[in-house]
């Protein structure tokens, strides 16, 4: 090869790199997914009562905030995703339940249980929350008779509400 083909091949290479370097600077930024409880499930956005919510972001800790707070991100381990949810009790139950009838559970224990192996025991915060980083997998997770069964992947966060109760007052 001469020379001169080398010299333009170089070149070529050069400006791809340059323009790929520049199209990946350019690429947005990952952005928070916020998801706030409605009382019977979780909804997209933040909450509209001013309640604590949560903040999710694929290959980051899931955070617990509110309207003013300063999320700090926080990558999950390689090979982990995280199991994040909130604690309740039902307010109203029959066929006139209603949405956002519901009770945050603060400072219950959750046990988080493999389908083989130990299981992992956190505690709900003060608003009901609670999060664990976890090895992908199938996990049960429980407080008393109540539990839900989730399947998690690497990278990613699943959003579990944890009935911890029932509230008879129709």
């Amino acid at each position: 090869m001469s020379a001169g083909t080398t010299f333009i091949l170089s070149g070529l290479l050069v400006m791809i790199v340059c323009w790929t370097v520049s199209a990946a600077s350019r690429r947005p930024a990952a952005s928070w997914n916020y998801y706030h409880f409605n009382g019977s499930g979780f909804v997209a956005g933040r909450s509209p009562d001013g309640v604590r919510f949560l903040a999710v972001r694929d290959r980051m800790i899931p955070v617990v905030t509110g309207h003013h707070d300063t999320i700090e991100p926080t990558p999950l381990p390689v090979g982990k995703g995280a199991v994040a949810g909130i604690c309740y009790i039902r307010n109203s139950g029959g066929l006139s339940a209603t949405v956002g009838a519901y009770t945050p559970s603060p400072g219950v224990t959750v046990t988080i249980s493999p389908r083989d192996g130990v299981p992992l025991v956190t505690q709900a915060d003060e608003a009901g929350f609670f999060v664990a980083v976890l090895d992908a997998g199938s996990y049960t997770v429980s407080h008393g008779a109540f539990s839900s069964r989730v399947a998690l992947e690497k990278g990613t966060t699943v959003l579990v509400p944890l009935q911890t109760g029932k509230r008879m007052v129709n």
